[in-house]
């Protein structure tokens, strides 16, 4: 009798621990998301991972840090399993991240071409270079773009867009980036192509007076990175959920109309190496020339 009460105890407290979830901490930088609320990023963020909690059986915490440096540390330290930054902050801190990356993925403009590029633009009359103490408008917080403005600039005039440039304008739209230039308020431009493309298909007038004077490789994720970390197979399960677009997720389309993107894609090594390199390019440029 004793025996069968000292089973029943064991069963008894063995039960929660048997039907306990795994718990999986993941981190999102969602400070400086142009055009983006911050607070819509972080409610749709919560709605999609309770859905992956029902759908995996993984319970998801998830955690809005205001630093960068607290999700990059917690990733080290294994804190965090699944983290999601802008580009800018992965190139930028790439050496401390890479020995614990497992698998990368981006939300992508457009399925079948998930990486873009930057086209720097300019109106037709100006001819093939641009003008020293000028202005130009940039797409606000696209800190890649400015990565690329500054390749450009130092490799073809030695300077940054800082000393280049008389005055810098930012905007929180790619539309209003380019109006600017259209109507001569500044006298350059940078924008993503699938942001001048959908303007020209609104306004086919721009082709008129406005022309594509360089256009960087294609090599950069549209909106950041989402990174698991090394070995977690399990995290990398549920995120391919996502990655699959399925049409029961809605959840999934509300966060990519934030966006106005089309799918979650899996980033792969290979791509991160030309984007690496490009990134090593404009480090060898700024140290020459700054």
């Amino acid at each position: 009798m004793y025996i069968k009460w000292s089973v029943l105890w064991i069963v008894l407290f063995l039960l929660p621990l048997l039907n306990a979830k795994e718990t999986r901490v993941v981190a999102f930088y969602t400070k400086n998301i142009a055009k983006v609320s911050d607070k819509d990023v972080q409610i749709a963020i919560k709605n999609i991972l309770k859905v992956g909690s029902e759908k995996s059986g993984i319970e998801l915490k998830e955690e809005f840090p205001d630093s960068v440096d607290v999700i990059i540390d917690g990733f080290i330290s294994g804190r965090y399993s699944l983290i999601t930054l802008n580009t800018y902050d992965v190139m930028k801190h790439y050496q401390k991240l890479a020995p614990y990356i497992g698998k990368m993925w981006t939300i992508a403009k457009k399925k079948k071409t998930p990486e873009m590029r930057y086209l720097l633009l300019v109106p037709k009359e100006n001819g093939d270079r641009l003008v020293n103490g000028t202005k130009i408008a940039l797409l606000n917080f696209d800190y890649m773009q400015n990565v690329y403005l500054d390749s450009y600039l130092l490799k073809n005039y030695h300077m940054d867009s800082k000393k280049f440039f008389q005055n810098i304008y930012t905007y929180s739209t790619a539309s209003q980036v380019i109006l600017k230039l259209f109507f001569s308020k500044v006298d350059a431009c940078v924008v993503s192509e699938h942001a001048y493309q959908i303007a020209i298909e609104l306004n086919p007038q721009l082709k008129n007076r406005i022309k594509i004077l360089a256009y960087s490789e294609k090599v950069f994720p549209s909106v950041g990175l989402t990174i698991s970390r090394k070995d977690d197979y399990k995290i990398v399960k549920l995120y391919n959920i996502f990655s699959q677009d399925k049409q029961d997720i809605k959840t999934l389309s509300n966060v990519l109309m934030l966006y106005k993107a089309e799918a979650i894609v899996y980033f792969s090594q290979k791509k991160m190496d030309k984007l690496r390199t490009f990134y090593k390019g404009y480090e060898v440029l700024k140290a020459r020339y700054e």
